[in-house]
């Protein structure tokens, strides 16, 4: 019975809250996230106040500012590069002198341009076929992400509002999850109380980590491609690498560039080149790096990291590897158990 209160009350605070789920859901997790960090300047002498505020003011300059100061520069070039798929849809798009030049397989390669792109319609209907969001979809979001920013400025605000109420208020905050949680589901609780704090700490860690790594070795990359403003893009790429399919778009969005420059063996070799290490580092350099804060194996941070984005967006990225990593601490329980009392049954 003693259930049927806090689980009635909980479902109607879902129904209540459903609009604003996200940015309370993001504060919490900047709070666990930053905890660290502000609890650091706390032992240095600084008062809570100003040791959130500080910390506050650091997620505001070193993500906000730079990310609208990218927005704001790629509009009039996304804009641009929208309005050139448009014009090459209803022109199509001839097969370029190079094209003819390559050895053995000039022929078909022609052929295939001829069939797949010269004709009007064909641009827009090869990208149609992409898997998930085509080229087209992602420019035309990207050309409005201003007025997106615009739109949800209020669930940003209530998101960086949130977490500075629980990092000011957290020993209260704790308090009373602690006193919550073990009077509904002690055992439970205690396992949630130990993996959560892990979990989105790992989850940042790995996330700032790879973002950094991508825009260096992109950066590189477009150096040596011969890309223009190479540290720039750089940047940008590792900003965008915090986003799922942001670094992917930044290097595919740099190699059509080269390509429209004349530079096709550096498009070819810096597509060849950011896919190959994407894939290292998506699939093997971030899942080791969460997996190491709570003790999974490589291929389970993986799937749940995979599953958390293709579900819930990007705060799926947190969400995944910490119910994995749930399932692992009840999975091992029970072998512990099982082990335990093997000697006794037998």
């Amino acid at each position: 019975m003693r259930w049927i209160l806090p689980f009635g009350l909980g479902v109607a605070l879902l129904v209540l809250l459903q609009h604003f789920l996200l940015p309370l859901l993001w504060g919490g997790v900047l709070a666990v996230a930053t905890w660290p960090l502000v609890q650091k300047l706390q032992r240095r002498g600084w008062s809570d106040a100003a040791s959130v505020g500080a910390v506050a003011a650091a997620l505001v300059v070193g993500f906000g500012l730079p990310l609208l100061a990218i927005i704001s520069a790629l509009k009039p070039e996304v804009a641009a590069v929208s309005a050139y798929l448009h014009q090459l849809n209803a022109t199509g798009l001839p097969a370029p002198e190079w094209l003819h030049a390559l050895p053995w397989f000039a022929e078909d390669a022609v052929r295939w341009w001829d069939e797949t792109l010269s004709h009007p319609g064909a641009v827009m209907a090869l990208l149609a076929q992409l898997p998930g969001e085509s080229v087209t979809q992602l420019t035309g979001r990207l050309g409005g992400l201003g007025a997106t920013f615009a739109v949800n400025a209020l669930y940003i605000f209530l998101a960086l509002l949130t977490f500075v109420v629980l990092s000011l208020n957290a020993p209260a905050v704790v308090r009373h999850l602690d006193a919550a949680g073990r009077q509904l589901c002690p055992r439970a609780y205690e396992v949630l109380r130990a993996l959560v704090p892990l979990s989105i700490r790992g989850t940042a860690l790995g996330l700032s980590s790879v973002a950094v790594l991508e825009g260096v070795l992109l950066g590189v990359a477009y150096a040596v491609a011969g890309a223009p403003m190479p540290v720039l893009l750089g940047v940008m790429t590792g900003y965008l690498a915090l986003i799922p399919g942001g670094a992917p778009l930044s290097f595919i969005s740099v190699s059509l560039l080269l390509l429209a420059q004349g530079s096709p063996a550096a498009a070819a070799g810096l597509a060849a080149w950011g896919t190959v290490e994407l894939f290292l580092v998506d699939k093997f350099v971030r899942p080791r790096i969460i997996g190491a804060s709570v003790h999974l194996p490589f291929l389970a941070v993986l799937f749940g990291l995979l599953g958390g984005v293709s579900t819930m967006g990007v705060i799926g990225l947190f969400v995944g590897p910490l119910l994995v990593a749930l399932a692992f601490h009840y999975l091992r329980a029970a072998a512990a158990g099982e082990k335990k009392n093997g000697p006794e049954a037998d």
